[in-house]
């Protein structure tokens, strides 16, 4: 048991680091539980609930800003809401080994959303026309809402990328919006997991500890780093040690 704390620790405390630097904290967290004995939908559950709190001091940072323009954010927030609401009932009520044979797939989306980063937007940009923007917008919400609610790791690089082409913003600029949207879709997401039977309260309680020690030396870190080759290195390694535990 000893070992096992230990380890939900120090998955926490890795997440936390990554998140506060790159993003993509899940592709940490759940081999981590997984190596602990965790079927796969219960370290996915139980992750998902653990790093759920660390959203909230961010929200608070921007609230202002998000006070202000938050009935032009409401609109986009209902198809968020709706697919965080159907992934995660989906995921809670799957069988292990569908949920085996479908990670790869979103494997490839995190890493996808994690290098691209800001490159995304652009990419966006070129691809949807100017005239269908709102609706396409609407199924992109209820897509990432969908993805935030089954598995989510990478969602915040997809949400930056989806509110700065709506907005017309830059990326800084919709920063604050992107960290709301991440809580409401999380929020949403955790209430079918709670009540799922299959969170471990043990390792969800730790993996919170490490995860706010480890935001703030991932904090510290990223000052030093540059940015896209973090992206990269923590994509790649989170791919190959999450892959390396699904697929021994």
């Amino acid at each position: 048991m000893t070992l096992e704390i230990g380890i939900f620790i120090l998955a926490g405390f890795i997440g936390g680091a990554v998140n506060a630097s790159a993003g993509g904290a899940k592709l940490f967290v759940f081999p981590m539980l997984l190596a602990t004995g965790l079927p796969p939908i219960a370290a996915n559950v139980t992750q998902s609930i653990a790093l759920w709190p660390a959203q909230f001091p961010a929200v608070w940072v921007y609230r202002k800003v998000l006070l202000r323009d938050f009935r032009a954010l409401l609109g986009h927030m209902i198809p968020a809401v709706i697919g965080a609401v159907l992934g995660s009932v989906l995921m809670v009520n799957a069988s292990n080994t569908m949920f085996v044979q479908v990670i790869p797939f979103f494997l490839v989306i995190a890493v996808a959303a994690i290098i691209l980063g800001p490159q995304a937007t652009d990419l966006l940009k070129r691809h949807i026309p100017q005239h269908r923007l709102t609706w396409i917008t609407g199924i992109l919400m209820g897509g990432i809402g969908f993805y935030g609610g089954f598995f989510g790791a990478g969602m915040g690089f997809m949400l930056l990328a989806v509110l700065s082409l709506t907005t017309g913003s830059s990326i800084g600029e919709v920063n604050g919006a992107k960290n709301l949207f991440a809580v409401v879709i999380q929020s949403t997401a955790v209430i079918p997991m709670i009540f799922s039977g299959l969170t471990d309260w043990l390792a969800a309680g730790f993996v919170l500890i490490g995860g706010i020690l480890g935001g703030y030396v991932g904090a510290t870190l990223t000052q030093r780093l540059p940015e896209k080759p973090l992206r990269i290195g923590v994509a790649t390694l989170g791919v190959v040690l999450t892959a390396s535990f699904l697929f021994r």
